[in-house]
């Protein structure tokens, strides 16, 4: 598990820190950060004015990067640096003197890292607990005292994932922030043996078996968000009994998330997940983390392969400690190209090397915010990017980036005589063919997600050939006022020649064509609120439209029949017969 990297990584991080006098917080979202002076004595709130937004949630991006800072200086100093040791010590120890650990009045993101981060100090370095025994102990008492009012309010009617099941809208109240919160209070609870522990672990059973077996309902917040509670839950496994433990691990939908991370990730680059929902790869690598955690209990082939293949500057240092922990071993068990299903999203690849294609169309019928209206939006990936991409994040303040994000431009599924997608199916579904070898193709019925549009068909298939093309078609009965929005990657360079669109990113050609249809550079422009992707906006009048992406070479592309031909091969479709 690349042993001496790790190492080499953990020093990096905890000597940039050892130089610090501030702690600063990146509020990226937003644009901001904020320098929080050394050791950080407080959970203080900024009263700097965020446009539109009474309550910022400013703790939680404080909490992760503090959070990073103690786990680098601790890991660190466990290895050996004094000087490590009496930062973190210091830093531990401002920590337990906090008056609070929430800033909402609920078990809050805040709770859930407080927690986990007191407990983690108390447990993982036994020469920091010799010192700070009792202070550790005593800031536990007094986050599960004021988080367990809140925690019982939201769930204590819980006892079991039935009690969710039942509820008409069990969703609701699964969501991952008061379930991390909760994680939090029961680390600390289990730390000082609080006499409340049954009630939190039997409540934390019933949530997270509640959020597995509704997955087969297509529950899910996304790879980003089902890794954050992933992430929580690891660490709460350990403080249970060895059966308890057992029969969450062995629940047949507990694999759905490595599921999500290997078919989402780009070629070249596993971490790089596609942005299909609220999904932010490089700030929140939970799902990693998690995935690392869980490896201590079961020795999955397709996990080690997963953390073998991820970039070690992206993981979280505690998602380090525990690879450089584990006994080292195989390369792990690489998993096969072709359709993945990744629950809220369909994948096709060739593969996951640097030169694979792959192709990631959302398929969500969940109901969680984090996964938007997008059924059939497409990204395309390969050399370690998402060429063809998707905004991905909600921005929350109601500005231009906003509608950009969330809006009728966010997604490449087809605005229809003007109105965009506005539900998402009652169902799952696709249906997908596995061709010759290194071809594959998935179609998906859309015709329920356009309530108002009056159409009475829309489906969409995607073919995958090989490691150059991919080839798209929309059939719209009957026919349409169609508008097209293709983001392209933020680094991309944009050009139209002679009809046909370009996409260049790191020395690479992806050609974009529609058949039939000749493209322009006056539908290349910016849209408002973007942080730097550039749209290829199209307008047409049709009821079928064929889109082809082709890396590296110029397409060759025409109509034949009821289908098209691209190089040479053709392609026939199944829909709208």
């Amino acid at each position: 598990m690349r042993n001496e990297e790790i190492d080499s990584e953990i020093e990096n991080r905890a000597r940039a820190h050892l130089g610090q006098t501030h702690l600063v917080a990146d509020y990226y979202r937003i644009r901001r950060r904020v320098a929080y002076p050394l050791p950080v004595r407080a959970l203080s709130i900024p009263g700097m004015p965020v446009a539109r937004v009474e309550a910022y949630p400013w703790s939680i991006w404080m909490l992760w990067d503090l959070e990073e800072r103690i786990h680098a200086l601790g890991w660190y100093g466990h290895a050996g640096s004094g000087e490590a040791r009496s930062a973190v010590l210091k830093d531990v120890e401002a920590l337990t003197t906090w008056p609070d650990y929430r800033q909402f009045e609920q078990p809050d993101l805040s709770l859930g890292h407080s927690g986990r981060l007191i407990w983690y100090a108390a447990q993982a370095w036994p020469w920091l607990g010799e010192a700070l025994a009792d202070p550790l102990d005593m800031a536990c008492e007094r986050l599960v005292v004021d988080g367990l009012p809140y925690s019982d309010a939201m769930h204590g009617a819980y006892r079991s994932a039935t009690d969710i099941l039942v509820l008409d809208e069990p969703h609701s109240v699964l969501h991952n922030i008061p379930l991390i919160g909760t994680v939090g209070i029961a680390l600390c609870a289990s730390r000082i043996d609080h006499p409340r522990l049954p009630d939190l672990n039997a409540r934390l059973t019933a949530l997270f078996g509640a959020f597995l077996e509704l997955r087969k309902e297509g529950h899910t917040e996304g790879v980003g968000y089902d890794g954050y509670i992933l992430d929580f839950i690891a660490p709460w496994l350990t403080t249970l009994p060895d059966g308890d433990r057992q029969a969450i691990l062995s629940h047949p939908r507990f694999d759905d998330l490595i599921d999500e991370s290997i078919g989402l990730g780009a070629p070249g680059d596993v971490a790089q997940v596609a942005e299909i929902g609220d999904v932010e790869p490089r700030e929140m690598p939970y799902h990693l983390s998690g995935h690392a955690k869980v490896l201590r209990w079961t020795d999955d082939g397709r996990r080690r392969w997963l953390l073998n293949r991820a970039r070690l500057d992206w993981l979280r240092t505690d998602a380090l400690a525990e690879l450089r922990a584990l006994p080292e071993s195989g390369a792990g068990t690489p998993p096969s190209p072709g359709v993945i299903d990744a629950h809220y999203a369909v994948c096709l690849r060739t593969g996951w090397d640097h030169e694979d294609l792959a192709v990631a169309m959302s398929c969500s019928n969940s109901r969680m915010g984090h996964l938007q209206v997008d059924t059939g939006t497409v990204v395309i990936g390969n050399r370690g990017e998402w060429v063809v991409s998707d905004p991905g994040y909600q921005q929350y303040l109601k500005k231009a980036e906003r509608t950009f994000t969330l809006g009728p431009t966010a997604h490449n599924v087809p605005v229809i005589a003007g109105q965009a997608m506005s539900a998402k199916p009652a169902k799952r579904c696709f249906k997908t063919d596995e061709m010759e070898r290194g071809s594959a193709k998935v179609a998906i019925d859309l015709s329920d997600c356009y309530p108002d549009a009056r159409v009475s068909s829309v489906t969409r298939e995607v073919w995958l050939a090989g490691p150059e093309t991919i080839v798209i078609h929309d059939a719209v009965r009957p026919a349409s006022d169609l508008t097209y929005h293709w983001h392209g990657h933020p680094e991309a360079a944009w050009n139209v020649e002679e009809r046909v669109g370009l996409i260049y990113l790191n020395g690479v050609a992806t050609w974009v064509a529609c058949v039939g249809h000749p493209l322009s550079d006056r539908c290349v422009d910016r849209l408002p609120g973007s942080r730097g992707q550039v749209t290829l906006n199209f307008d047409v009048h049709a009821e079928d439209v064929w889109w082809v992406f082709v890396v590296g070479r110029r397409p060759e592309v025409e109509a034949n029949g009821s289908g098209i031909k691209v190089n040479g091969t053709i392609y026939k479709s199944d829909a709208g017969a």
